[in-house]
This record gives C-alpha cells, sequence and structure tokens, in this order.
C-alpha cells in the first residue's frame, strides 16, 4: 500500500470509531515522507558484490552523510485529526507509521494526542503525551538531527511569556548503552526575537539514569547539554547557526544520523568528558534560476577514556533549474574523523552529479525524481572493531575509490 493511501486509510478509520457522547472527528490532515531508489556500486566490496549499495556512504566512525544519490529507502506516512472540541478548547491526536528498507516492514514510530486552548490565560499553550518527534533539528544536506530527544514524553509547550515562547517536557528515551531506562528532562525558550529577520533558540537538557547504581566507580549516569540556535533570514536566502556544549552522557549526544556513528545517550559506559559543536548550514538564492544548499559543522568530542574525536564536515550543492520543471544539481563534500587517542583520521571526499524532474523550481522543490552519479574516495586509519563504545584502534591505512550511480524519488505532503 502507498504511503499516502495508508495515511488516508488511517484518516477514515479515525472517523469511524465510535466515540459515545464526543464531537465528530475533524480537520484530518494528512503528511508524511519518503525516498526510494536504487544505488549501484562499481565496488565488489559492497553488498556480497551483488552490484547494489546497501549503506550509504560516509568517513569511517562519522556522524553524517552529503545526501544527494546517497539515501536509503524510506518512508512515513501519517493522520492528525482533532477528536474533541468544546468552545475554544480542542483535543487532537497524531498516528504516524514508517518503514525501513522492506517495503512491508512497517512500525509505529509516532503516536501522541495534545490538549489546545485547556489554559485560559496563555490560550496558545498545549499539554501532550505519547510518542513523537519532539522539536528536532536537523541539516537536510547531510541527513543529520542534531538536537534530537525523539522518545515517549509528557509536556507543556508554546507557552508565551511575552519575549519568548517557553516549553518543558519530561522524556523517557532508550539508553544506547546498557539498555537502563532514562529520564530526559528538556527545557526550551523559542521564538525570542532579535529583528524582524533574525530569531534565537535557547534550550537545556539534563539525562540520568533510573537505577543508576553500578558495581564500577566510573560508570557514566548522568549528563548535561546546552543549545543555541540563531536563525537569520535575509534577501539571498537564509541561514541557521547552532552551537552545543555537552558533558558526560550527553558529550556528542542528541545526534542522529542515517548510517552514522551513533551515541544520543551515554550512560552505562566508561564515558565521563565533554563536546562542544556548531552546525553552520543554509541556502543562497542568486536568483530565480540558481540557488547554492550549503553545510558546515564541526564536533570536538574529548572524553576523559581518550575514546572521542574531531569530527569536521564541509559542503555545498549548487543547483540549476532550466525550467519549472527540470534542474541539475552538483554536490561536493569533505568529512573528516581524527580519533583522540592518536589512532588516525578518516577522511571522505564526495562529488555527485545529479539530473532532476520536479515540481517546480528551488532547492526545495519536491516531490524530487533524481537521475545521479557519484565518485568517492575513502580513507581509513582507525576504527572502533564494529562497537559503538569500543576503543579507536589504528588499522592498516585503506583507501577506496568508488563510482555509485542510480535513481530514486523524494518527496513530502
Amino acid at each position: 500500500m502507498k504511503p499516502k493511501m495508508l495515511a488516508q486509510a488511517f484518516g477514515c478509520t479515525l472517523a469511524l470509531i465510535p466515540l459515545t457522547g464526543i464531537a465528530a472527528v475533524e480537520n484530518v490532515t494528512y503528511f508524511g515522507y519518503a525516498k526510494w531508489g536504487t544505488i549501484y556500486t562499481d565496488n565488489d566490496n559492497h553488498n556480497d558484490g551483488k552490484g547494489e549499495r546497501n549503506t550509504v556512504i560516509r568517513a569511517t566512525q562519522g556522524y553524517g552523510n552529503f545526501r544527494l544519490g546517497n539515501e536509503l529507502n524510506w518512508w512515513e506516512a501519517g493522520v492528525k485529526a482533532d477528536i474533541w472540541q468544546q468552545d475554544t478548547a480542542h483535543f487532537d491526536t497524531t498516528l504516524y507509521l514508517g518503514s525501513g528498507e522492506s517495503w512491508g516492514d512497517v512500525s509505529t514510530i509516532q503516536l501522541w494526542s495534545a490538549g489546545h486552548g485547556i489554559f485560559s490565560d496563555n490560550p496558545e499553550a498545549k499539554v501532550w503525551a505519547g510518542e513523537r518527534f519532539y522539536r528536532r533539528h536537523e541539516v537536510h544536506m547531510i541527513d543529520i538531527k542534531y538536537w534530537d530527544t525523539s522518545s515517549t514524553g509528557i509536556g507543556i509547550e508554546d507557552w508565551d511569556l511575552g519575549y519568548a515562547k517557553g516549553h518543558l517536557a519530561w522524556l523517557s528515551p532508550n539508553s544506547s548503552a546498557d539498555g537502563r531506562t532514562l529520564h530526559n528532562v528538556d527545557a526550551r525558550l523559542s521564538d525570542i526575537t532579535l529583528s524582524e529577520s533574525a530569531d534565537l533558540t535557547l534550550g537545556i537538557n539534563y539525562v540520568f539514569t533510573q537505577n543508576s547504581s553500578y558495581e564500577e566507580d566510573n560508570i557514566t549516569t548522568s549528563g548535561a547539554m546546552f543549545s543555541a540556535l540563531y536563525r537569520q533570514a535575509w534577501d539571498y536566502g537564509s541561514n541557521t547557526l547552532a552551537f552545543q556544549y555537552g558533558t558526560d552522557a550527553l558529550a556528542g549526544g542528541l545526534m542522529s544520523a542515517e548510517g552514522g556513528s551513533n551515541r544520543k545517550y551515554s550512560t552505562g559506559v566508561e564515558h565521563d568528558g565533554n563536546s562542544w559543536r556548531i552546525f553552520n548550514s543554509g541556502d543562497l538564492n542568486l536568483n530565480d534560476d540558481f540557488q547554492v544548499m550549503y553545510s558546515l559543522a564541526y564536533q570536538d568530542n574529548h572524553l576523559d577514556n581518550a575514546e572521542g574525536e574531531k569530527w569536521l564536515s564541509i559542503g555545498a550543492r549548487p543547483q540549476y533549474s532550466w525550467n519549472n520543471y527540470m534542474a541539475t544539481a552538483l554536490e561536493a563534500g569533505y568529512e573528516s574523523v581524527e580519533a583522540q587517542n592518536g589512532s588516525g583520521t578518516n577522511d571522505l571526499y564526495k562529488v555527485t552529479l545529479a539530473q532532476m524532474f520536479q515540481a517546480g523550481k528551488g532547492l526545495w522543490a519536491r516531490p524530487s525524481i533524481r537521475l545521479f552519479v557519484t565518485y568517492s574516495e575513502k580513507t581509513d586509519e582507525w576504527n572502533r572493531g564494529g562497537d559503538v563504545y569500543g576503543s579507536a584502534t589504528s588499522i592498516n591505512r585503506d583507501k577506496i575509490d568508488e563510482v555509485t550511480f542510480g535513481f530514486n524519488v523524494e518527496t513530502w505532503w
């Protein structure tokens, strides 16, 4: 079943549920995202030499990936509906399903409800609870969500403070190390107006383990992260500058990426330390036909056990529109990961040329149907032996040149 058809089926199901004594389902909204296609490779070592690449191209132990011509298959589709209303108050429910590489591998990825207009002195505020992609921030070009607290939780958001909107949440994520239950307290101030075209978001996350008794004395059980996002719009585009500083269990944390070395919550390991990182990304619109997407990211993850790393990612994607439906893009990127303990530096150069057929002009026009070819050059000097939290170990220098090509579609609604 296609994603949008599936979402519509959810909406019909909601509308037909008996709701004794409750107002009828109203304001049903469908939404979703999909990317699907095939990537072929000239490298016989990938996927047992079968000709199709089933992992993304990235620097080993790195975090992101330059996504043009480098995306694995995924779809997600959902529906949101108002299911109760009285006077100015209403409650809605969101149901969202998603799939993995296999088309029929379907799971529930969001299910949450919110109450709106229930505070007479703050009508824009809402209370929510459930499983949710909670206020996450990302850099699209490198497919990284750098402030990702998606999990089950409860909270109050959009509380009007006059100078900003306040958001407070209690989240219950899964630990990425030892499986113990975690608590994540998330406090944010958003929409702090700096000018007519600029605003600021500030946030604090504190995570700790439910049962923090360990036999070892040096096991990490908690951590904190401060985040600041400065967004600026101007005549030729927009830019977002993000800065984050994390300690202990959140040193290098709250970041997720397709195929990346994800360590969102590092409890249950010997992992005290600190990190700082910046993300600067945006788009430059030179005229109606020519635009550039760009990204710069850097993280210094310095851990007490010397198992951290310095990560750098820099890239750009210029795009030219030949008419309202055809465009050509060239994406070039460089990524490097230097081991803290001196084991070496892994790096990657990647260039992708894509011919696209899309719904209108511009970087964000979707659906976008693409034919692409990529050249990448990757050098490995160290790894963690297949363990997310393993020791950084030097290996024999390994250099791989690879050509990949294929097609895909990316769409959202």
